[in-house]
């Protein structure tokens, strides 16, 4: 009995001290080491109006960031960024004898991920760097090496929100190399397949879909590795993931117009996923789904392009380049225009 005291008398002076300690933490020293000052910025929202930049001579493979106010375009062999409303360049990004193979914006910010075929195609390597705007910052991921000879990125998909970036490496005529960036840069071998694979990946969790060459759609946990099938039956086609992980595709006729349109996320049961039906099939290239999930289909002859879902309309000139939540982007008479949507 007077063992089980003692003990006892151990706990609480243990707890006493403890709390002692704790409370000289937090009320006396910590305060006596300086202040912490938070500063909030406001962000002004980006005015969402018809904009128009004039392409320099030789100008092509153009690309606009999300918001519509920057955009990327190759020149001969380099790789320039240009300031919409400025109607400039603001940055030109040299290979280093190398050669660009891909480049796109990040769908929620202004950054460009781009790739790079180093200058010895014999030796096998690719680079996959990125160039944000707003701080003017540069940076590269390490190279992936031993790769055969003559390999290019040919698809960079990246989910900003893990920082998880897939890369399909073209690694001859008709295969493909899939590797893995996690969020310290660790490069991870991930599987081969066909050249003719087509890969999404969602913005919330590290999940990549991907169509094989056999119309399957198959979506991978990227923690696991588990594979498992989207629940729809007769779904051949895959469209587009949103940025509130919404993963679209569709079932296709003979002559590869799209009949129904499907989405839904991963984990959903087949009765949970929605279904759009077209009024007559559109062919996949007329197809456009944003950022947000707004579904748009072109009329190239009528130059129109109207929603099924969520979005506007709007008539352009030229060329449809794409379509982003707020813009119909096309190329007309050396411009590239910006026509804003109606809704």
């Amino acid at each position: 009995m007077k063992k089980l005291k003692m003990v006892y008398k151990w706990i609480l002076l243990s707890v006493i001290v403890q709390c002692a300690v704790l409370a000289y933490i937090n009320f006396i020293y910590l305060p006596g080491r300086g202040t912490v000052k938070a500063t909030m910025y406001e962000v002004e929202k980006v005015e969402v109006k018809d904009r128009k930049f004039k392409l320099p001579e030789g100008a092509n493979d153009m690309t606009v960031s999300f918001d519509g106010l920057y955009m990327a375009y190759k020149q001969g062999d380099k790789l320039i960024i240009a300031d919409i409303d400025r109607r400039k360049e603001i940055k030109t990004l040299d290979p280093a004898g190398g050669t660009f193979t891909y480049f796109r914006w990040l769908p929620d910010r202004e950054m460009l991920i781009y790739s790079i075929m180093e200058p010895n195609e014999q030796k096998g390597q690719v680079l996959i760097s990125t160039y944000d705007v707003v701080p003017e910052l540069d940076r590269s991921y390490p190279a992936i090496k031993s790769l055969p000879g003559g390999s290019e990125i040919i698809d960079i998909e990246l989910s900003p929100l893990t920082n998880i970036v897939y890369t399909v490496i073209k690694t001859d005529k008709s295969k493909v190399k899939v590797y893995k960036f996690d969020i310290m840069d660790n490069l991870k071998y991930i599987m081969s397949m066909s050249s003719s694979t087509v890969f999404k990946e969602t913005m919330y969790t590290d999940t990549l879909i991907y169509q094989t060459s056999e119309g399957k759609i198959r979506i991978r946990n990227g923690k696991t590795g588990k594979l498992s099938q989207i629940p729809v039956k007769g779904a051949t086609v895959l469209l587009a993931a949103d940025d509130n992980d919404f993963i679209y595709t569709a079932a296709a006729d003979e002559k590869g117009g799209l009949t129904e349109i499907f989405f839904g996320k991963t984990g959903q049961k087949a009765d949970e996923w929605q279904t759009i039906k077209p009024e007559q099939p559109i062919q996949a290239s007329d197809v456009y789904i944003t950022a947000e999930g707004a579904i748009y289909t072109a009329d190239r002859q009528e130059k129109t392009i109207q929603a099924i879902k969520g979005g506007g309309t709007a008539e352009y000139k030229g060329e449809l380049l794409t379509v982003l939540d707020g813009y119909a982007v096309s190329i007309d008479g050396g411009w590239l225009l910006l026509k804003t949507l109606e809704k």
